[in-house]
């Protein structure tokens, strides 16, 4: 889940309007919600010591993908809270446009969060471990 948000908020910036107008913007608001559902577990796999290792690795390459997805959170910002225009056309933005922006900057701040924290975690872990053996 938090692949699938993190590559597709990256791409919307190139992908930008298709035939559809506005629907890949509005999916990606739709599972904000559940990806920073997804991101609170990430805390949950602590007493797994193996799997939240391995969810550390894996989230070294969503991290990659934080500039890119800025990028594309800018881009909407710009156009419909600035300049106020609507996503995919000169009308007046809908209210749920002028949301898009601040809610994914959210999410990727959540997200970033709960890497970051399971990645201290884990080295905290494997520091005390490394104490006691010694």
């Amino acid at each position: 889940m938090l692949y699938a948000h993190f590559v597709w908020l990256a791409a919307v910036y190139v992908m930008g309007c298709g035939p559809d107008g506005d629907e890949m913007h509005r999916l990606l608001l739709g599972l904000a919600p559940f990806t920073c559902g997804f991101a609170f577990l990430l805390h949950v796999t602590r007493c797994f010591a193996d799997i939240h290792s391995m969810l550390r690795w894996l989230g070294v390459p969503l991290l990659l993908l934080v500039p890119f997805a800025i990028r594309s959170v800018w881009q909407v910002f710009q156009a419909v809270n600035v300049d106020a225009s609507a996503i995919c056309s000169t009308d007046a933005p809908a209210t749920w446009q002028s949301l898009w922006a601040p809610v994914q900057l959210m999410t990727l701040l959540l997200v970033t969060y709960m890497l970051i924290k399971v990645w201290r975690s884990v080295a905290r872990d494997k520091a005390v471990d490394l104490r006691t053996q010694i």
